[in-house]
């Protein structure tokens, strides 16, 4: 079977890294997205640029055009092409709403010179840079935002890259659109897709069917015993009693979710490690990170939450206000 690299634990990692939301506040203010890449890499630049300027407020664009390249390299070089082109199309546009986004598999020659050095221009004329890399690169601006994938195949690389601009999309508010929506808008019940068609008809904003069967669970004093409390900040404790057999079995009806404010983007390194890396070690060591489907330090949406501290409310305020007093 053709080997993606563990790739949904190497997108959490990414997404929860403080690069990636140094990244996703720049993307946020930028009006004027320049994404571009090599080979594969274009195609991938090209896809993600239509579907931003498609689904978001902002100008995306991408040098996908044979006559465009063929044209700026023969009147430069291959190196410096990219470069030029981010100079054409940022003419008269005030560079502090510019976000460019170079991608790139090769680790060293022409084709990854070339992005670094468009990458380098950016980022002298005050412009927003990141690089989507499967390899970290030198000779890169420390204001470039490097979002390193660890990846050794092309195919996951460029997978990824695409995946991650969908990301960005949509952690700046807005939608991606689920199959089952178009499939309604386009009536393509007479093609027979009947499971598409009620999905989307269910009680649940578009775009969220899937999460209909999530069920979120707290870590520390659910999963984990954390009988010392935050300690030194490692996930030192054992398995609560029922709680894998628990997970292993819910999973077959529960997207399941561990929320905790463990994996906080602000909490300090322990060991070296964030805080998503200890909680997604101690699921690996126990072998049930297999079971769950998302690790986040957000309040998630979820069909039921079980949380130590929580206290259920049943309309019943002046219960829960005495419990607290």
């Amino acid at each position: 079977m053709l080997d993606i690299e563990n790739f949904d634990r190497k997108f959490e990692h990414i997404v929860h890294s403080e690069q990636w939301k140094n990244l996703e506040s720049a993307f946020n203010e930028a009006e004027f997205v320049n994404i571009f890449g090599n080979g594969g890499n274009m195609g991938v630049a090209d896809h993600a640029a239509i579907d931003i300027s498609r689904l978001t407020n902002k100008n995306a664009q991408c040098p996908g055009s044979g006559v465009r390249a063929t044209s700026i390299i023969g009147d430069t070089s291959f190196e410096e092409w990219f470069k030029v082109w981010l100079e054409m199309v940022s003419r008269g546009v005030d560079p502090s709403k510019c976000i460019a986004i170079g991608l790139s598999c090769s680790t060293v020659g022409a084709s990854s010179n070339s992005i670094v050095k468009a990458l380098n221009w950016a980022i002298d004329k005050g412009m927003d840079a990141s690089l989507f890399s499967a390899q970290p690169k030198e000779k890169l601006n420390k204001k470039i935002i490097p979002i390193t994938q660890y990846t050794k195949y092309y195919h996951t690389s460029e997978i990824m890259s695409l995946a991650l601009t969908y990301q960005l999309t949509h952690a700046a508010g807005f939608d991606c659109p689920t199959i089952s929506k178009k499939a309604q808008e386009r009536r393509f019940e007479s093609l027979g897709i009947e499971s598409e068609i009620e999905t989307s008809n269910q009680h649940v904003p578009p775009g969220m069917e899937n999460q209909l069967n999530n069920l979120a669970i707290d870590f520390d004093g659910v999963v984990h015993t954390f009988d010392k409390g935050w300690h030194d900040g490692t996930c030192y404790g054992e398995p609560m009693d029922g709680a894998l057999d628990s997970i292993k079995e819910l999973s077959e009806k529960y997207n399941i979710i561990i929320f905790t404010a463990k994996v906080r983007p602000d909490r300090p390194l322990v060991n070296g490690k964030t805080g998503y890396e200890l909680v997604d070690e101690w699921l690996e060591k126990y072998n049930v990170r297999q079971y769950i489907d998302e690790i986040t330090y957000e309040k998630p949406r979820a069909e039921w939450y079980i949380d130590d501290k929580a206290i259920e409310f049943t309309n019943n305020w002046n219960e829960v206000k005495n419990r607290l007093i």
